[in-house]
């Protein structure tokens, strides 16, 4: 089973009041994995919630989300037929791997003693998604701050 989509959803109005029927408007400007890779080409479509909500929506594993974070900006009014100001026209976004882990709050998860490699499974025990250790490193270091 391919690993479960997340949602992301934003919101915007222009002069406090929601705009809507606006989806077609939108589109990332830009969107980068955090090493400044471009993933533009792939970028998820957006559709509108309702009230001024709109979503995308991304799978990790799956382009644009497969090879770590990404940080992007949408421009809710790329024709400029909304009228929108510059502080509501451009919305600021990111998609985390650690937005998985509230998964693991609902669904059972799994991980093999020898290799790390874990498992986040649904309710009939299917895999929804798998985090693999591909590198022969005996550890893994966090340094905050230092660039790799």
């Amino acid at each position: 089973m391919a690993n479960t989509a997340i949602e992301i959803p934003f919101y915007i109005s222009t002069d406090g009041t929601p705009l809507t029927d606006a989806a077609s408007e939108m589109e990332f400007e830009s969107l980068k994995l955090l090493n400044g890779t471009d993933k533009s080409i792939s970028a998820p479509t957006i559709n509108e919630i309702g009230g001024g909500w709109y979503k995308f929506g991304v799978a990790y594993g799956t382009a644009p989300f497969d090879a770590g974070d990404l940080v992007g900006v949408i421009d809710a009014d790329k024709d400029g037929n909304n009228s929108l100001s510059e502080n509501e026209r451009y919305i600021p976004v990111e998609v985390r791997l650690d937005f998985y882990s509230l998964l693991r709050d609902v669904y059972q998860m799994s991980q093999d003693k020898l290799t790390g490699d874990m498992q986040i499974k649904n309710n009939n025990g299917q895999a929804i998604l798998t985090l693999e250790i591909t590198d022969s490193d005996s550890s893994v270091q966090r340094l905050p701050g230092v660039a790799e």
